[in-house]
């Protein structure tokens, strides 16, 4: 089969081989159910939507009729090789969990910065840059909170868009932590901090 459409194809892949990573990395948790989820359950659910959603969209790459060549995205070798050594770096230099919160975030945006420069080892700027955005979420959620990884996510994410305007992004962010918290704080009762845990 031929490939037609060389975007689809890198996507697809790329969807499949992180819903397939979560999937394979959450089996060390407990699954739980949907009424009382444990740790891997969430992680499996997206991973497996993942890789639906990727292979659907690898097989638009073979029927597609918009011609593209496969190599649609640029590969930057060097960004790959700096992620992967940072990657060795952070794997064995992880903090225990009764660490100071000043050890723990510095290695947390070590392992971050990693995974920013692996992503942005391919594509462009919007596609790495909202990918990070989201690992950094989970890597900060802990240890700064509900609200302000919320941020990090949403300012870290609005910047891989064509356009950054402060104001519009800060009321979206307002809107999304009140949301968040109540939500899933309030609402689901699940044991998140909503504020670094230092401050409460």
């Amino acid at each position: 089969m031929k490939i037609t459409n060389g975007k689809d194809f890198w996507a697809g892949v790329m969807f499949i081989a992180f819903g397939a990573a979560f999937m394979v990395v959450s089996q060390n948790y407990a699954m739980g159910s949907a009424v009382r989820m444990g740790p891997a359950y969430f992680p499996t659910v997206l991973g497996g939507m993942l890789v639906v959603l990727g292979a659907v969209v690898l097989f638009r790459a073979f029927v597609s009729k918009i011609h593209h060549p496969l190599a649609v995205f640029p590969f930057r070798f060097w960004f790959l090789v700096g992620g992967l050594a940072l990657g060795v770096v952070a794997y064995y230099t992880q903090a225990a969990r009764d660490s100071a919160l000043v050890w723990q975030v510095g290695h947390m945006l070590l392992a971050g910065a990693s995974i920013g420069l692996i992503f942005a080892a391919f594509g462009p700027r919007p596609l790495w840059v909202i990918l990070f955005s989201v690992v950094m979420f989970g890597y900060l959620l802990k240890p700064l909170g509900m609200v302000l990884a919320t941020a990090a996510l949403i300012y870290v994410s609005a910047w891989g868009g064509h356009e950054f305007k402060v104001k519009e992004v800060t009321i979206l962010f307002i809107a999304m932590a009140i949301f968040s918290v109540l939500a899933f704080v309030h609402g689901l009762g699940l044991p998140m901090n909503v504020w670094p845990e230092i401050w409460e």
